[in-house]
């Protein structure tokens, strides 16, 4: 009886060995890419067109993973000015399904695409002195744990 309970317990040990050397872990969530681009939209008169890229790389298993357990991606607009960068817009957040988030074999990607008015949030420069409006997005991609991490666009320049 001892030697079957003996060799039992070894193949026990085996199998959750070699379970854990083919289990990949987790990636973490460490790099994150924004891009910002501000354009004019013909069809309507003045109206400007924003769209927003940001990228989290990682495998597909884990993104899906980060965005079932709470992982979401959060915007905030800057206007570009010497001294300081005060917020013109945001937070805005996404969330798993919602419009323009998704999780694929590259990772975590938010590709979202809105017009918004001459004179919007967007013009963030309405002096007499300085007409010209620099803004930029800070994106940060959010665990369900709380961890961050973020990046800065490049800055749009323009009379927005």
């Amino acid at each position: 009886m001892n030697r079957i309970l003996t060799r039992l317990a070894a193949a026990s040990v085996a199998a959750v060995a070699a379970i854990g050397l083919t289990t990949t872990p987790a990636q973490a969530a460490t790099e994150i890419t924004a891009q910002l681009e501000i354009g004019f939209n013909t069809g309507v008169p003045a109206a400007r067109t924003i769209t927003l890229s940001v990228h989290v790389p990682m495998n597909e298993y884990d993104a899906n993973g980060y965005l079932i357990h709470g992982g979401r991606i959060q915007v905030r607009f800057y206007g570009s000015d010497p001294g300081t960068d005060q917020v013109i817009y945001g937070p805005i957040t996404w969330y798993r399904g919602d419009h323009g988030l998704t999780a694929g074999p590259d990772g975590i990607r938010l590709n979202y695409t809105w017009e918004v008015p001459q004179g919007s949030f967007l013009n963030e420069d309405d002096s007499f002195g300085n007409r010209g409006d620099e803004v930029y997005i800070t994106a940060k991609f959010i665990d369900g744990d709380g961890g961050t991490i973020s990046d800065d666009s490049d800055i749009e320049e323009g009379i927005f």
